[in-house]
C-alpha cells in the first residue's frame, strides 16, 4: 500500500472554494472508479491549506492511473477550476508502508 499525499496552499481569500472544489474532484474520482480522497485542513501553518491522502495498492497502480485520470473529463474539468486558486503547484509526496 502507499498513500499519495497532495499539499493545496490557496492564495488568500481564495480557500473556501478551493475547498469546494477539491471536495468535487474527490467524488469525480470516486465517481470514475478511483480511491476516494481524504481531506485534511490544517490546524497551523498557512491558512487554508488542504492536505489530500489517497490510498493505492502499489506505485505500479498509481502511475498506471496518471493517464486515466488525465483523460476523465469530469476530473480535469474541476482541476482546471482548483489550479488559479492555488499560491503555487501543490507538493505532491508518496509515502510506502513499513
Amino acid at each position: 500500500m502507499i498513500l499519495v499525499r497532495r499539499t493545496y496552499v490557496p492564495r488568500a481569500g481564495t480557500g473556501g472554494t478551493l475547498m469546494r472544489h477539491v471536495r468535487s474532484a474527490g467524488d469525480a474520482m470516486e465517481a470514475a472508479g478511483f480511491p476516494k480522497p481524504r481531506i485534511f485542513r490544517t490546524y497551523s501553518g498557512y491558512h487554508g491549506t488542504l492536505i489530500i491522502d489517497q490510498e493505492w495498492d502499489s506505485i505500479e497502480t498509481y502511475e498506471a492511473s496518471r493517464d486515466a485520470v488525465r483523460n476523465t473529463e469530469a476530473i480535469t474539468s474541476i482541476f482546471g477550476e482548483i489550479y488559479p486558486l492555488l499560491e503555487t503547484t501543490h507538493h505532491t509526496e508518496i509515502l510506502i508502508g513499513a
